[in-house]
This record gives C-alpha cells, sequence and structure tokens, in this order.
C-alpha cells in the first residue's frame, strides 16, 4: 500500500507541476513540492522496513523450469535438478513475503463521483463537479484520501487479509549446473 500511495503522491506532484506550467502560478508548484516531500518521507519509511523472512526459487535460462519456495538456496537449487541439463545456467532468487495492500485512489473516486453527478443530472451538475475536483478542494481531497485509505488499512489488518503471494527481493546468485553439482558464477549483486 505504501508503494502505491508513493506513486499517488508523485502522480499529484506531476499534475501540479503541470498546472505551474500552464499558469505560472507558484502556489502550484508548492503543491508539488508537498507533494514530493510526502512521497519522500514514504520512500524512507518503506527503505527501512526489513523483510520478516527470505525465501529462495530458482529458474533455468535454458528451458522453462521454476522451483517452489524454499527456506536455503541449496533447498531450490535441489528442487530444479530433475529438469536440468548439462551446462544450464539456474538463478536463485530471494523472495520476500509481499507487502502489497489494495488503495483506494481519491482521484478515480472523483472521477466516479463526477460521473455520478453527470449521470444524475448531466450538464446541471458541471459547477459541482468542477467544485469538488477543484484547486479549493485540494487540500480536503487529501485529507479524505489519507482517512479512506487508513479506514481500508485497519479494516485489512482486523479481518487479516494479506497479499499471500511472495515478490522477488533480488537476486541470490548464478550457478552452471555441471552434473553432479552446481558451480556459483556470480555472486550475489553480480547478477541482473
Amino acid at each position: 500500500m505504501i508503494n502505491n500511495m508513493i506513486y499517488n503522491y508523485v502522480n499529484r506532484a506531476q499534475l501540479a507541476i503541470n498546472d505551474w506550467q500552464c499558469s505560472g502560478e507558484i502556489y502550484y508548484l508548492a503543491q508539488a513540492k508537498a507533494e514530493l516531500t510526502e512521497a519522500v518521507l514514504l520512500a524512507d519509511e518503506l527503505a527501512k522496513k526489513k523483510p520478516a523472512f527470505l525465501q529462495y526459487s530458482a529458474e533455468t535460462q535454458g528451458h522453462f523450469a521454476f522451483s517452489f519456495l524454499h527456506d536455503t538456496p541449496e533447498e531450490a537449487l535441489e528442487d530444479i535438478r530433475p529438469v536440468l541439463n548439462v551446462g544450464d545456467l539456474v538463478i536463485v532468487y530471494q523472495q520476500e513475503e509481499s507487502q502489497w495492500q489494495p488503495y483506494i485512489d481519491m482521484d478515480d473516486l472523483i472521477e466516479e463521483f463526477i460521473s455520478q453527478a453527470d449521470d444524475e443530472a448531466g450538464e446541471a451538475s458541471e459547477a459541482w463537479c468542477d467544485f469538488i475536483s477543484g484547486n479549493a478542494l485540494a487540500q480536503a481531497r487529501k485529507e479524505l484520501d489519507e482517512q479512506l485509505n487508513d479506514v481500508l488499512e485497519a479494516w485489512l489488518r482486523k479481518h487479516k487479509i494479506d497479499a499471500g503471494w511472495y515478490d522477488r527481493a533480488g537476486v541470490e546468485g548464478t550457478y552452471r549446473f555441471c552434473g553432479d553439482k552446481f558451480i556459483r558464477v556470480g555472486k550475489a549483486g553480480d547478477d541482473a
């Protein structure tokens, strides 16, 4: 969810910069700065988080094959061994439990409100639509965005709703299969 919130802040900053380019009003630069400041604070928070524990999986470039999650790189290599040919390169990936959570995108929500108003009243709703999406309510929309996402996050925690999948966290190493053993051909961090 934090990544999604960072993207939202950056997107709003980009919109504010676009508004500044069109109007030249300093207000928009201040708004962009505030949005980017929030994005940086969240990115710093995300960078400080350490994965609970890593799992490992292995894939080969020679033909389509992958292993399930394992506690060690050695277990991942042993799992993929039956499908390998001598000389195959195997990449062992670090995997961590995904921290993804759904989020409420305020811009999408406002667009939905505008669509509903238009369906209800047509042209008569234009003033309301302009007001709800205008600069006068920018801070109020940001406040609503934070409150709705706080409620969603609390609901997800209460009901223990997690992503339930693993994301690649990096490369542990690259190995060549020599028939009876694996020889490491790349150190962690050297592989892409």
